[in-house]
């Protein structure tokens, strides 16, 4: 761990060395650990708080916590990267509109981003493994669990397996079917992907991300916004960790018996001409979940919003839905 003497900030990213506000040369911290205790900041936090927990099986896994009020635990989501995400506004800007109200989660799964290297193979159990641990390490208790994509499918199962840590769940993004059970897979094209992963992901040039990018944001966006993901893609996993973590993802099946479970309160947000996961698995989910709510976003994106008027979108509805 580094941290900024002048503001204090905290980096898990041992490549930076100078402070991302104050320039400041960053030095060596101590900060960091596996205390239990809930450790929600005070209204108002201007910095990201990155610290470390230890899961059942040894994992170590980075999490990061800002804002104050009631838990609100970002699940995964393709391939993370706490730090890389904060650093661009437009990336930043949805964690911190939730933060005015929620104290925000978010982690970087065993493998990913600033969590710890690992070589053993991905499953539910170690997602799940993951996920506790966090829960465990701030001491949430009746937290709303925010599945982004891959990651609703990992909170649905968690919410049923930890009801008492779990009040409700807002699935963005997400699916019951995956990739194979879906209309149109086609398992030659999918295993193209993985070879274009294990060949390219680590390479200078981004054009092999850059497929993947696509899923995510439009042709007309930022196009500096556009280089930082795919600069994040490759910072956050080594192309064999990447490429591994890609499969376990696309050889789930039907889960649609697993969703039925949920007798929670379910909030249900999907862009309406989403590019990677189509809205008719956002429908589907609606349908299965009994008592869902179901919103659909004037957007193509899949993953978390960055147009402002998309994020006030998903904030006022994630805000209602709490209320209500």
């Amino acid at each position: 761990m580094k941290q900024c003497p002048e503001c204090k900030r905290t980096y898990g990213d041992d490549a930076l060395n100078f402070c991302l506000d104050d320039g400041s040369r960053l030095a060596e911290s101590g900060v960091g650990g596996d205390s239990p205790t809930a450790i929600f900041p005070t209204a108002g936090t201007a910095h990201q708080d990155i610290q470390f927990c230890t899961t059942s099986d040894g994992a170590r896994i980075a999490y990061s916590v800002i804002g104050s009020g009631p838990p609100l635990v970002r699940v995964l989501g393709h391939f993370t990267h706490l730090e890389m995400e904060w650093e661009w506004p437009d990336l930043r800007y949805f964690w911190e509109r939730l933060a005015e109200r929620f104290t925000v989660v978010r982690y970087d799964g065993r493998g990913i981003g600033l969590s710890e290297r690992y070589d053993g193979e991905f499953t539910e159990k170690t997602r799940q493994s993951d996920l506790n641990a966090v829960m465990t390490s701030v001491g949430a208790q009746d937290a709303i669990l925010l599945g982004v994509s891959e990651g609703g499918w990992t909170s649905a199962l968690y919410s049923l397996e930890h009801p008492e840590r779990v009040s409700r769940l807002v699935l963005y993004g997400a699916y019951c079917r995956g990739a194979m059970a879906r209309p149109g897979y086609d398992a030659e094209e999918d295993a193209a992907l993985v070879t274009l992963i294990r060949k390219g992901w680590g390479r200078d040039t981004p054009a092999f991300r850059q497929v993947f990018t696509s899923y995510f944001f439009l042709d007309d966006a930022d196009p500096k916004l556009i280089a930082h993901f795919n600069e994040l893609q490759r910072a956050a996993a080594d192309p064999e960790t990447a490429a591994r973590y890609w499969m376990t993802l696309h050889s789930r099946g039907d889960g649609r018996e697993l969703f039925g479970r949920i007798d929670i309160p379910t909030l249900v947000i999907h862009s309406q001409d989403d590019m990677a996961v189509n809205a008719d698995e956002g429908r589907l989910l609606a349908s299965i979940i009994p008592n869902a709510h179901l919103v659909l976003l004037p957007s193509r994106t899949h993953y978390f919003p960055t147009d402002r008027d998309v994020v006030a979108k998903v904030v006022g509805a994630i805000g209602r839905f709490v209320d209500a």
